[in-house]
């Protein structure tokens, strides 16, 4: 969930701790038209106040300025977030290429093992969601990405539980099937559409468990351990550098009321 916020020089100060910006959304995807909104995702250095502090929460701050949406995530909630399926857009990008030629570049090399288990689970819930919640887009517009987001979840397990899943290439099968397809949102006919796609879900969550109980689903449940302990080593490694301590000193003075307010009272906009 994004909090937002108003304040321009802590805008500026995240921008400064930033590691990594990426371009999200449709862009991502190259699913983009000239109707996309833009979306930033910013992982920054995070603040030593968020280290230290009794709070732990998987939401991101959001600014918005000229109708461009400007999300921004600590490196240690991005991580987790990958890693226990709370954001999959996160798990998106350290499939995609956006993250070379920064500091994290380094995650690309595990990339392939942040796919595991719990990833699919969450892909797997998250097509149920939207399938149930389809009915509370307003606008055609609305309704045709909410049924894109469902194909292509769908799409994405079923690759994943095939163990073919590359993320451009994942794409590009969307891209092919959908763009090419007539979406009827005539009520008579989404609502059969749904349907399908509601047995398709639940029959991967079926195999998807099945695999698991018998050993060959070929992913770890949440993290492979040698590779994870490898990963470790290069984290370390980077919260160490100069540059993380330079970028992290930007917001040595993080103000954690966003975080603590959305713990108590969850987040509103």
């Amino acid at each position: 969930m994004n909090i937002h916020f108003t304040d321009p020089i802590l805008f500026e100060n995240l921008k400064e701790a930033t590691l990594a910006k990426v371009k999200v959304g449709s862009y991502l995807y190259g699913t983009n038209n000239e109707n996309s909104d833009e979306d930033f995702l910013y992982i920054y250095a995070t603040s030593q106040p968020e280290l230290n502090s009794f709070i732990s929460t998987h939401h991101q701050l959001q600014y918005k300025e000229n109708n461009v949406d400007h999300n921004f995530v600590s490196f240690h909630t991005f991580l987790k977030n990958a890693i226990n399926g709370d954001s999959p857009i996160n798990f998106e990008v350290i499939q995609s290429n956006e993250l070379l030629g920064t500091p994290l570049a380094f995650l690309q090399h595990y990339s392939q093992h942040f796919l595991t288990y719990t990833i699919i689970r969450s892909y797997n819930g998250l097509v149920k969601r939207d399938i149930k919640h389809y009915n509370k887009a307003q606008t055609d517009y609305d309704k045709k990405k909410r049924l894109g987001h469902i194909i292509r979840g769908i799409l994405y397990t079923e690759l994943m539980l095939q163990k073919n899943f590359e993320f451009h290439y994942a794409n590009q099968i969307f891209i092919d099937q959908y763009r090419h397809s007539s979406v009827n949102l005539d009520p008579r006919f989404i609502n059969e559409d749904l349907q399908r796609l509601q047995q398709a879900a639940e029959e991967q969550r079926k195999l998807l468990n099945a695999k698991l109980d018998a050993g060959t689903l070929g992913y770890a449940k949440n993290f492979d351990v040698n590779q994870g302990t490898l990963l470790n080593t290069e984290i370390q490694r980077l919260i160490m550098s100069a540059e993380w301590l330079d970028r992290q000193n930007k917001i040595a003075n993080f103000d954690m009321s966003y975080f603590i307010e959305a713990f108590e009272n969850w987040v509103t906009y």
